[in-house]
Parts: C-alpha cells; structure tokens; sequence
C-alpha cells in the first residue's frame, strides 16, 4: 500500500482546529499549545499525522461536531493566495472555477471537479477523497470541506445567493440541527451517489457579481498561484502524487485522468515525469505489478476481481502482462505463495 509517511496536507487548517479547541477552554490549553507550536514548524503532514491528529481531536469530551466547527471556522483568508484570487474574482463563476483549479494547494487529498448539467440548468461540484485515510478521518473531512464550502460561498456572494443543495456521503450527525441555521443551502446525509460531497445550484448564480472584484489584483494573484503549483512540480512532487494516484485508485487511472486531477494538460505532465526519467506506462506497469502482488498475497479475490480493479480490459490481458513481468501466471504465483507460507507456518509451529 502507499506509505503514508509522505508530507502532502497543509498543515495550517489543523492548526487553525487547536485554536478552535483552545478557544473552549475545556482542555489542557498548556498541551495544545505546545502541539500548535510544533505543527507550526512544518507547512505539511502526512496522511498518517493527520489521521491520529484527528483521532487524538475526536476522543476529547464534547468533540462529535468538531468538524462542523473547523469548516465553520475556516475563512477565506485561511486558503492563503487562493482564498485571495476568489475574492478578487469579477463573478461566482471565475471563482468556483478557480477554487477547482488551484484545490490541491488548498487540500490535495481531494480533488474539486466542476460539471454543468445545461438540460436541467445546473452546475454540479464534486469533492471527492483522492488519498486513502481511514473511515474517521474520511468522514470528517468530508464534513469540514461541505461547511467550509458552505461559509466560503456565502462570504463570496453574501445574500445574493439563492438556496442550493449539498450532499454527503457521511451517515446524519446527531448535532442536524446545527445544519438548520445554514439558511443559504439544504443538507442531505447519507447520499451514496459518490464518496465526497456533492453540491448542485442553479447556472443562473455562477453570473453574480462579486463586491471585492479587481482585475489588477486577480491577475497578480492567479500569477502567484501559478508559480506555488509549478514550484510544487519542479521539486519533484508530481512523480509522488502520480504514484499515490496509481497505487491508491479503486481502479489504476488513465495518464489523461492523472493529468485531470492534477489540473495540468496530458502533455505537460509527460513533460514533468520525463524531467524526473519517469515515463508513466513504466510506472504504472510497476505499480500494478506491485498492488497485484498485494492482492495475490494478502486477499482471497478472484483472479478476475483483481485484473479489473487494477484496470484490465479482461482477466487474459491481465494474465499476459503478469507472466511476462514475473516468469508465472497470477494463479501459480498465489499458489507458490500459499505453499511457501504453509511450509514457514509449519516450520515455526
């Protein structure tokens, strides 16, 4: 599986949650502090920081709307140059379509797609997870991006907006009625229809004006945001997040679809991985060789299940691909498995 031990979360909105404890006076303000203070030496976390982060969080008394309370508390100052070029935007458009755009300097563990539904007159948002992390932490991100969302279009547009609908994946908290003061949107629980948050409003708001619209300042801003994610590839980052992408999607993703979450164009990020000496059929190969591995060692699916999560058209190209990777088919090669653990199991027994 994909080590989660490399650093790719922002760490300034998890710092922005110790404050929000620290604020209830409940807790040992002394030990969150200290905690403040060390995260804030570090611009970025794992996977793996964040999940016990929240876990530690979730576990103090009177803490289950905690991430209501994060996304509640999340501005858009807090986003840093984005949250700057959406309030400099000349209409709620050009600011959604930034917000898609620049996601990953936001929170790179999901990614924000945009779709208009012109028959029905709507525009569908999608956040939706792209690292694993455990059910809680899952959950709780899904929450704090739906309010955050929540509390960033309203101090776009303010009173301007017309009711919209916004849908998660996560079951009805028992704090719903905290939900009833968001006037601006209805919340629905429980929606299965992705694993995220779903938002539909009608295409006649993305043309409302926004107060604090500056060309000048727009474009000096989306300029400073264009050179954070080019500094981001040029450090070498993208061959891991290609690789997070490929080890971690329920089935291995397409180039062209790496290249979509990321917000760059096909050819752009060939370029990128060429640069590192990385060519993605190579290291995707390697990739699927691996998480086949895994599935053949450490899961009972059938040889079918296992090509078609890894992307295969049909079990025999699978089989092909396999067997000229590793000497054997997928079959002799978990059976061999199987015999090498029964002979170790009864060696030390």
């Amino acid at each position: 599986m994909q080590n989660q031990q490399i650093p790719v979360i922002p760490s300034r909105y998890y710092i922005r949650l110790i404050d929000i404890l620290i604020q209830t006076n409940q807790y040992d303000n002394n030990s969150l502090t200290l905690l403040r203070d060390q995260l804030s030496t570090t611009e970025l976390l794992t996977i793996q920081q964040i999940e016990q982060f929240i876990e530690m969080g979730l576990n103090l008394p009177n803490t289950a709307d905690l991430a209501f309370q994060l996304g509640k508390n999340i501005k858009l100052s807090s986003h840093s140059l984005v949250g700057y070029a959406l309030m400099t935007s000349p209409d709620l458009e050009h600011a959604l379509r930034l917000i898609a755009q620049y996601f990953r300097l936001i929170m790179p563990s999901f990614k924000l797609t945009i779709q208009f539904q012109h028959d029905q007159q709507k525009v569908e948002l999608l956040f939706e997870p792209i690292l694993q992390m455990n059910k809680q932490c899952l959950a709780f991100h899904i929450e704090a991006i739906a309010v955050a969302f929540y509390y960033s279009l309203l101090e776009l547009a303010g009173n301007q907006l017309q009711r919209y609908q916004v849908y998660l994946s996560v079951p009805e908290p028992k704090y719903k009625e905290q939900y009833i003061h968001l006037i601006k949107a209805n919340f629905h629980f429980n929606d299965h229809w992705i694993t995220g948050v779903r938002v539909m409003m009608d295409q006649q708001q993305l043309s409302l004006p926004l107060p604090l619209a500056d060309a000048y300042s727009l474009k000096v801003v989306e300029q400073r945001c264009q050179e954070q994610i080019q500094r981001i590839y040029h450090q070498g980052e993208i061959v891991e997040w290609v690789s997070m992408m490929l080890r971690q999607a329920n089935q291995i993703p397409t180039l062209n679809e790496c290249a979509k979450v990321l917000n760059i164009s096909t050819k752009t990020l060939q370029r990128y991985l060429q640069k590192y000496g990385v060519e993605f059929h190579q290291l995707k190969q390697k990739i699927s060789t691996e998480r086949a591995i895994d599935l053949l060692e450490n899961s009972k699916f059938t040889i079918t299940h296992i090509a078609y999560e890894l992307g295969y058209s049909n079990p025999a190209n699978f089989t092909r691909a396999f067997n000229k990777i590793q000497g054997c088919s997928p079959q002799a090669y978990r059976l061999e498995y199987q015999s090498r653990s029964q002979l170790f199991d009864n060696h030390h027994t």
